[in-house]
């Protein structure tokens, strides 16, 4: 059945719901009750009951086993009975008679591994759950469609999402009830888990055929996917990109030093786009200074000074509250390589040393702390404690003074903004669970702080190396119980690969170079299946029974269009051409061209998602806006008519989407840019410096030979000479070049 077409977007929820997450929680739960158990009528009740289930006796029971994910591994021996979200779940359930709770969560978030750590603690919540409902719990780390599902039943029902979810579903697999867990505390946990299962129960003990036929009314409702009507791009030129760069600018407030309106979006997405924006010739000069300006102060005030830990190097994945001076303690793979990558793009666009610095650090970090035996990546670590006052990423004022020497101490207080009352503004810690509490975020730059000290830079950054290095040593005697995910992705370990690329073009450092190479090997030797489909995560060295989503088969593909590009080696090229074309053959809807996010192989009941814009509340990928640029990336190097077919239907779908909320369509901005950009064509047998010039600025590579066929050069390969470059900008040519002096000034037009 086609969906519904209708020309709507999300637009972002204001940011300040958190202060006010129980009021909207239990209007959350009341309106969901009454929805889908208000007033029913005995015609309702009868016609449903005609079409009740029989009950089907064929399934398997599939508790939770060790294997699968660090998280899911730590909840098989729960008192709540947990299952895997597996095929047999319903039928299981229909079989009962029973309604299927599930917590809808991940290993890297720190809500979830608290709420099930809250749920364990309490016998009779445990009880009552394994009494009243089969249990599942699933791992978005896993099935990060299954969020992507309830993120749009949240956005179809105009309140923000977050992580975990609380789902009730009836035995078909529609929802009867369902809420994001905004609060932390074990009373408000506890109270919502219990209240919504005695509710749901005693409504579904009461009458099951109501129950049934509301759930289905409801899912009909609010899983409705809404695709925009594509953009018609004009015969005389290309619909222009201004307009929605322009509006995803001005959502900085250099005021606040906030992006507007974009929850958990990752900052670091925010900085590439303007990075690359930046470079993007319809823009005008100004507009393109503009960017890059909103870029530095974006990466210097919200992510340098306010994510990236002081102690370590390594970036927290965001923000609690509306400052930047409460940071959610998880350091995610993803989060490292985002953040890396707009640091090196923007080194590489301003040449500025400290930006080389933090991403450095930060691939230190993730080397040091992240990178496994093997050759996975963990997806990342989460910084926990029993008690929210002995959270070990915070700091009383009295600790640090007996840590550090009184002149150390006094840069501390300045570069960090310590206090003995604590740094933590009540906006952003309403309850005063942080009382007394500072946050080591920078607040102050380092020329501000040397000019304060007296002291030079060079001498004051030798000063906070040494304070680093205490307090980090004196954070791990702290009594804390960090939690690391050593689940490794196709997808996190493609972006932290394509981090790695971006440090080696921006520096020229081989180093990079080898670390990206190992990774995307390791994905293409053990994420590949034996019949070549690609599979999503390997934990312990294994490789996990899952098929890869759309957003891993795409971020694979990128990686390894980003390596061939940098190293022209045509391996790579038809590595990216394999993976994209499985992904059609695996995801693609033939007659419509829309990308699924997975098929539902192996799952109870198969719940359509179709990625092609970010929800803030998750900060999914945009798998439509990557395969487009795959497509269109493939395109310039190969003879392949599909692709360009394929990268035409998106293109419309996708400007439109930007059209309608920019924020959203953030990933396709950013690659448009790309694709717009300039492209460098290099002759064989290839000109080193060439190469090596051509590698160091933003542009596209595309290496050509007399066999091929590149329809974006605009001429015969065979008038090419040998190790020269040609310089070309949309359908314009810009000159050729046969020396590295002359590349620079085509490249500088």
């Amino acid at each position: 059945m086609k969906k519904l077409l209708h020309q709507s977007l999300p637009m972002a929820a204001s940011s300040t719901h958190k202060k006010y997450f129980p009021l909207v929680l239990t209007t959350t739960l009341l309106m969901t009750s009454t929805l889908m158990f208000g007033c029913r009528s005995s015609s309702d009740e009868a016609e449903e009951s005609a079409t009740s289930n029989s009950q089907d006796t064929a399934y398997e029971k599939a508790p939770l086993s060790e294997g699968q994910s660090s998280l899911l591994d730590k909840q098989t021996s729960s008192s709540v009975d947990w299952q895997s979200w597996h095929k047999d779940l319903f039928k299981q359930a229909n079989n009962e008679r029973r309604i299927v709770f599930a917590l809808i969560g991940s290993g890297t978030d720190i809500n979830t591994l608290d709420a099930l750590d809250q749920i364990n603690q309490s016998a009779s919540l445990s009880s009552l759950l394994k009494n009243n409902h089969i249990t599942t719990l699933i791992d978005t780390n896993l099935h990060p469609d299954i969020e992507h599902y309830m993120a749009l039943i949240c956005m179809n029902s105009k309140i923000p999402a977050n992580s975990p979810m609380l789902a009730w579903f009836s035995y078909e697999g529609n929802l009867v009830s369902w809420s994001p867990l905004y609060s932390k505390s074990m009373e408000e946990v506890e109270q919502v888990i219990r209240r919504t299962s005695n509710t749901v129960q005693n409504l579904w003990l009461e009458s099951p055929e109501y129950t049934l036929a509301n759930s289905r009314k409801d899912h009909e409702a609010r899983s409705i996917i809404r695709f925009p009507e594509p953009v018609e791009a004009g015969s005389e030129s290309t619909p222009s990109l201004v307009g929605p760069i322009s509006r995803n600018k001005s959502l900085f407030d250099p005021v606040s030093d906030t992006i507007d309106n974009t929850l958990n979006l990752t900052t670091a997405r925010y900085i590439d786009l303007m990075v690359r924006a930046s470079n993007l010739s319809e823009l005008s000069m100004h507009q393109r200074q503009q960017c890059l300006q909103t870029a530095i102060r974006v990466a210097d005030k919200m992510l340098i000074y306010g994510l990236i830990d002081p102690l370590d190097g390594g970036v927290f994945i965001g923000h609690q509250g509306m400052t930047h001076t409460l940071p959610k303690f998880s350091k995610t793979l993803r989060a490292q390589a985002l953040s890396m990558m707009a640091l090196y793009r923007l080194y590489q666009a301003t040449q500025d040393a400290k930006y080389l610095k933090a991403a450095n650090r930060i691939l230190d970090y993730t080397q040091k702390h992240l990178a496994l035996e093997g050759g996975g990546v963990a997806l990342g670590i989460s910084h926990r404690s029993d008690k929210a006052q002995d959270q070990p990423c915070l700091w009383t004022f009295a600790e640090i003074k007996k840590a550090l020497t009184p002149q150390e101490l006094d840069i501390a207080t300045r570069a960090f903004g310590l206090s003995k009352l604590g740094n933590i503004p009540l906006i952003d810690d309403p309850k005063k669970i942080y009382y007394r509490k500072n946050s080591l975020t920078w607040k102050t730059t380092l020329p501000e702080l040397a000019k304060h000290s007296s002291t030079g830079t060079k001498a004051l950054t030798k000063s906070l190396e040494g304070i680093a290095k205490k307090l980090e040593a004196l954070r791990s005697q702290k009594p804390s119980k960090p939690t690391l995910e050593k689940l490794s992705t196709a997808s996190s370990l493609a972006t932290y690969s394509s981090a790695c690329l971006s440090g080696y073009r921006a520096t020229g450092n081989t180093s990079h170079l080898k670390i990206a190479t190992n990774t995307i090997a390791y994905i293409r030797d053990h994420f590949i299946h034996q019949k070549g489909d690609l599979y999503r995560a390997m934990y312990n060295n294994q490789l996990n029974d899952i098929p890869a989503k759309g957003a891993d088969y795409v971020m694979v593909c990128q990686a390894a269009l980003d390596m061939h590009e940098v190293t022209l080696d045509p391996e790579w090229l038809d590595f990216a051409h394999e993976i994209h074309t499985k992904m059609n053959q695996r995801l693609k809807n033939p007659e419509t061209g829309f990308i699924t996010e997975y098929d539902g192989t192996g799952y109870p009941r198969d719940y359509p998602t179709y990625a092609y814009y970010t929800l803030y509340g998750i900060d999914n990928d945009n798998t439509w806006a990557i395969a487009n640029s795959n497509a269109k990336r493939l395109s310039l190097r190969l003879t392949d008519e599909s692709l360009t077919e394929q990268a035409n239907q998106l293109d419309g779908i996708m400007l439109r989407t930007a059209l309608i909320s920019a924020p959203a369509s953030i990933d396709y901005l950013s690659r448009e840019s790309t694709a717009r950009s300039t492209r460098v064509y290099l002759k064989r047998p290839i000109s080193e410096p060439l190469f090596a010039l051509a590698r160091s600025k933003p542009c596209q590579i595309i290496a050509v030979s007399d066999s091929g066929s590149y329809p974006g050069l605009g001429l015969d390969p065979s008038e090419m000479q040998a190790g020269t470059a040609t310089v070309i900008l949309g359908d314009k040519k810009i000159g050729t070049a046969a020396s590295p002096k002359e590349l620079q000034a085509l490249l500088s037009q």
